[in-house]
């Protein structure tokens, strides 16, 4: 490339790039931008004989770092080689015109650009560095370093906008979950509500049959579907509750009888995967105030979580449900003999969108919005050591004036 011949379109040369910054809507826009990054290099004609540049991101406390060659065609590499440098650089926080004084670096430029390096022009942004690289000690003018404390704008900007589209696309995402579960438990509610009517029809016929004086045959039949018919309707009224949207205020209510509830919910559907559902539920235990319809949400989250974990390692397992009390605070415990939860994910497991399943089968908003509920509720939720698979705790909170029921 020539030396810099001057020219006063700078100004103009960033403008159009922070239009297009803010006009890309796409992952892909990102390498649009790029790419124009590097013809408005071309265009203020700054000389170079190479291009570099890198992303600095943290991930659990390490920097990891990739390059881009700032061409059309051009795509992520990770950088294994002068990370130290490209940190050094991005530290500093500067935008400047130097030679490689650092020990090594003159070798490691001279193996990435195949020729000697002399002279570097960079800036840092927030989010890494951009650095041309030149292999003549060309001067440098203020215009040079202007038009790149310019594109350290737009970089940033970039990548700042980036995470703004990935954070509505996440939002749209759950806006539209939000919709469909809300539609879905609508046509639930609706569907509960028919069914109940056909069933009261049944229930109520075949009452009135036995009452009539029916040969034995008859009347055990009768006898059966009466009983089906009790047991279809106490389902229909359960998926009818849990499909209601959550009174506005809390209630007193039982926690033994929602957890009891909740179990035979799901029980049929356990038992179809080869789960078995076990209660360990401790007597005479007083009510709490809360939202039904939201701790219902936990415990059948809770639940499912189980059978899911269950189901990645064996055809077969056990869920147990233990409830009891302690110094002041109702204990949930759900506990599981799956694979169990790696230490080095525990802190982790509550954060919203964590999960270790495909993206398809969860959003990873489960336990962070379980965790939500319990702290509304004054309460926590954790993982408790145990000796075989898994085990979620949940504590709620007993208010001092709550009377002992028997359960």
């Amino acid at each position: 490339m020539g030396k810099h011949s001057g020219g006063n379109s700078n100004g103009d040369l960033l403008r159009d790039l922070r239009l297009a910054v803010w006009r890309h809507q796409e992952p892909e826009g990102e390498f649009m931008v790029l790419s124009q990054i590097r013809q408005t290099l071309d265009h203020a004609k700054i000389a170079y004989d190479g291009c570099r540049l890198y992303r600095v991101q943290g991930d659990n406390g390490e920097c990891k770092m990739r390059v881009h060659p700032l061409t059309s065609d051009g795509h992520w590499s990770p950088l294994t080689e002068g990370q130290q440098w490209v940190l050094g650089a991005w530290k500093s926080a500067a935008t400047c015109y130097r030679a490689p004084s650092r020990p090594g670096e003159g070798d490691w430029l001279a193996q990435q650009m195949r020729c000697k390096v002399k002279a570097i022009l960079e800036t840092t942004f927030d989010q890494g560095v951009l650095a041309v690289y030149r292999s003549e000690a060309i001067a440098c003018s203020a215009a040079d370093v202007g038009l790149f404390k310019g594109l350290s704008e737009v970089l940033s900007g970039l990548y700042y906008r980036r995470e703004d589209l990935s954070q509505l696309q996440v939002k749209e995402a759950q806006l539209r979950q939000a919709q469909k579960l809300q539609v879905m438990g609508q046509l639930t509610a609706e569907f509960a509500s028919e069914i109940n009517q056909h069933l009261e029809v049944i229930i109520g016929e075949t009452s009135l049959l036995l009452e009539e004086n029916l040969a034995p045959a008859v009347g055990g039949g009768i006898q059966a579907v009466y009983k089906a018919g009790l047991q279809a309707r106490g389902t229909s009224e359960r998926l009818l509750a849990c499909a209601r949207q959550q009174k506005a205020q809390k209630e007193w209510i039982s926690v033994t009888r929602l957890v009891q509830e909740t179990a035979l919910l799901m029980r049929r559907t356990l038992l179809q995967d080869q789960i078995e559902i076990a209660e360990d539920l401790a007597p005479n235990l007083p009510y709490i105030k809360a939202h039904a319809g939201q701790l219902q949400q936990v415990v059948l989250n809770l639940i499912q979580n189980s059978r899911d974990a269950i189901r990645q390692v064996r055809g077969a397992g056990r869920v147990v449900l233990r409830l009891s009390t302690r110094q002041g605070w109702i204990v949930l415990e759900i506990e599981d003999n799956g694979p169990g939860i790696p230490e080095k994910i525990r802190a982790d497991i509550f954060a919203p969108f964590f999960t270790t399943k495909a993206s398809s089968q969860n959003s990873g908003l489960g336990l962070s919005l379980c965790a939500s509920i319990a702290r509304e509720h004054y309460g926590r939720l954790f993982v408790k050591d145990c000796n075989q698979g898994a085990c979620i705790a949940l504590e709620l909170p007993i208010n001092p004036h709550a009377s002992l029921v028997d359960n």
